[in-house]
């Protein structure tokens, strides 16, 4: 993968995070709704869906091989990650 196909695939997975971001808050309200209309064990079923077989079989079939598409990973990289979300300042100020 060159230089080129690695920022395409970049902006790729960051328009699928977001995607999946806003599935994940969707869920994540509904559940809170869910327990805030009075209706018992939502907790408990979601801690049942986490831990079910299906869901991690799911999971790996979706992502098998994912990982060899990503550059190897640099020893260093979570710490300057870091530092440059601490030092990153949007021209337009923060986003929402």
């Amino acid at each position: 993968m060159d230089a080129s196909e690695q920022r395409s695939f970049i902006r790729f997975l960051a328009k699928e995070l977001k995607v999946y971001t806003r599935e994940l808050m969707a869920y994540q309200l509904f559940a809170h709704l869910l327990k805030q209309a009075g209706c018992s064990g939502v907790d408990e079923i979601l801690d049942q869906a986490r831990k079910a077989p299906a869901l991690q079989e799911r999971f790996e079939k979706n992502f098998e091989g994912f990982d060899e598409l990503l550059p190897p990973p640099d020893p260093d990289y979570e710490d300057q990650v870091k530092e440059l979300l601490a030092k990153w300042k949007p021209k337009d100020g923060l986003p929402n």
